[in-house]
């Protein structure tokens, strides 16, 4: 694991970092990230709890620094007959995934929604973690079928097709 106390970190020019009380502001030109700094007041942990904790911090307020100043990007792609992307309305949007009903999602806040075709989705977020979950609830609605390859899939992710029965 790299050492992460001896690691120096270039802040870009438009980002700026604000603290109050326990709290760490990071402002950028996409929008602005809280993280708590609630941990290092606490005294009874011991020196590998203190340096996991510090770790993960420090890979938080990375992504927080990518996030503010340029954006998370996802891309998912629909395959199969009739799987595609109905509606973006302002909080929900409609999937036509092959069910006898439409599939409403209710969109986070932060997350920004484009459509270049019907079968192709881009999600945009400056928070990482808040795009991978909604990312990934959206890809359990239709999980790639292992046989066919039908479902929703990110962009760049392959599946390697089972071999049907034989006769």
């Amino acid at each position: 694991m790299k050492n992460i106390f001896k690691t120096h970190i270039n802040l870009p020019s438009n980002v700026k970092l604000i603290i109050k009380k326990n709290h760490l502001f990071v402002n950028g030109p996409q929008g602005s990230i809280c993280l708590d700094l609630s941990f290092l007041n606490q005294q009874n942990l011991s020196f590998t709890a203190k340096k996991i904790k510090y770790s993960s911090f420090f890979r938080l307020f990375q992504k927080a620094l990518i996030g503010v100043g340029l954006n998370f990007v996802v891309r998912l792609t629909f395959f199969g007959v009739g799987f595609r992307i109905e509606s973006i309305e302002n909080e929900f949007m409609k999937l036509n995934l092959g069910f006898s009903h439409l599939v409403y999602i209710k969109i986070p806040k932060h997350v920004k929604i484009f459509t270049t075709k019907k079968t192709s989705l881009i999600l945009e977020c400056i928070d990482d973690h808040l795009l991978n979950e909604f990312s990934s609830k959206i890809c359990s609605y239709k999980k790639p079928d292992v046989y066919k390859g039908k479902g929703i899939l990110y962009k760049n992710q392959s599946i390697i097709l089972k071999e049907g029965k034989k006769k």
